[in-house]
């Protein structure tokens, strides 16, 4: 079984082609895009203005966003692919079967990814239409800064979006395989679970960094309200989602399992049911005892999970949606202090 892929997503490609190591990548870029915005706001003659948080918090969530995807991806890369690495594992083929090669992972499609990218980008540019609006003198730099960081961010989300559907759909695929899967041993699907909870963790942790940039003035919108809430239950769902053909897959082996149980179940208790009617007492201790154990086995069969979470994941899950409301009502009441001084 392959230890690492024979592509990787763009990202994670990039990562592996950087001569330097990633996390000093990871600084260069975003040393650049700081400094790009301190030239910007040099170039506007509001250098000065640095000092203020709300320059900032105008033209620095593009950029912090970017960063937390780029610093953030590689890690929910890793939990996908020991998600995958547990599914090939319990598939009953071998690398030298024809089968194996329909179960590779497939090749990431770089023309899709990049047109993932322009999608995004485009969605943005038509929604805020920047050639529309009236650059004024003072903040021309900063406003082309800000075109240019937040068509970036969307073009990345955008392919990350895409990057999702299509590990989720690979996931899927191999779930609906046959496989030795052991019904009363879940943990090993533990890490399709965890990478599911990674992608969930990851876009409530952007959902919060995007919360920290706003004004109170927008906090409190009943709109953007709407937006984040609906936003977090989608997070919620994404969870489930991308588990749900190992859910089905577990499911059917469990009633598979249950219905063999209730099968002999039923034929030994009507051979039971025959020697009582007709007075065969002889071997009926082994008799009982074989119904007990099936009794016993059918009643372990219904206690099997058919999610492969535990409880400590969705305990991290319900944490992780605790986040985003911490961070508002901080925001707000940061904002109601500094107004009104209690």
């Amino acid at each position: 079984m392959p230890e690492e892929p024979r592509a990787y997503p763009l990202v994670m490609e990039l990562m592996k082609r950087s001569p330097l190591q990633w996390r000093w990548t990871m600084v260069i870029v975003a040393a650049l895009l700081l400094l790009f915005l301190v030239l910007a706001a040099y170039l506007d003659g509001v250098f000065t203005d640095l000092s203020h948080w709300s320059l900032w918090r105008s033209f620095l969530d593009g950029p912090v966003l970017i960063m937390y995807i780029l610093v953030v991806y590689p890690f929910i890369w890793r939990l996908w692919w020991r998600s995958v690495l547990s599914l090939q594992s319990l598939l009953p083929i071998d690398e030298g079967d024809s089968h194996w090669v329909e179960m590779e992972v497939p090749i990431p499609n770089r023309r899709w990814e990049r047109v993932a990218i322009l999608i995004g980008a485009v969605f943005w540019l038509s929604l805020w239409q920047p050639w529309g609006r009236s650059w004024g003198p003072g903040a021309i730099w900063l406003s082309a800064y800000d075109v240019v960081t937040q068509t970036m961010l969307f073009g990345l989300l955008s392919w990350l979006v895409y990057s999702s559907f299509t590990s989720n759909q690979y996931i899927s695929r191999l779930s609906r395989q046959h496989m030795n899967l052991d019904i009363f041993d879940p943990g090993v699907l533990t890490p399709i679970a965890r990478s599911s909870l990674g992608f969930s963790v990851a876009f409530i942790g952007g959902i919060s960094l995007s919360l920290v940039f706003q004004t109170p003035e927008d906090l409190l919108m009943w709109s953007n309200i709407t937006v984040w809430v609906i936003l977090v239950c989608f997070t919620v769902l994404l969870f489930f989602l991308s588990m749900w053909g190992t859910h089905g897959t577990m499911a059917k082996a469990k009633t598979r399992h249950l219905d063999l149980a209730r099968k002999h179940l039923a034929g030994f208790s009507h051979e039971l049911e025959d020697r009582v009617a007709q007075g065969q007492l002889v071997g009926m201790s082994e008799l009982s005892s074989t119904i007990s154990a099936l009794v016993t086995y059918e009643k372990r069969v219904k206690e099997t999970p058919t999610w492969p979470f535990s409880v400590d994941i969705v305990r991290r899950l319900a944490m992780s949606v605790l986040i985003p409301a911490a961070v508002y009502l901080m925001k707000i009441i940061g904002s109601f202090w500094a107004r009104f001084g209690f």
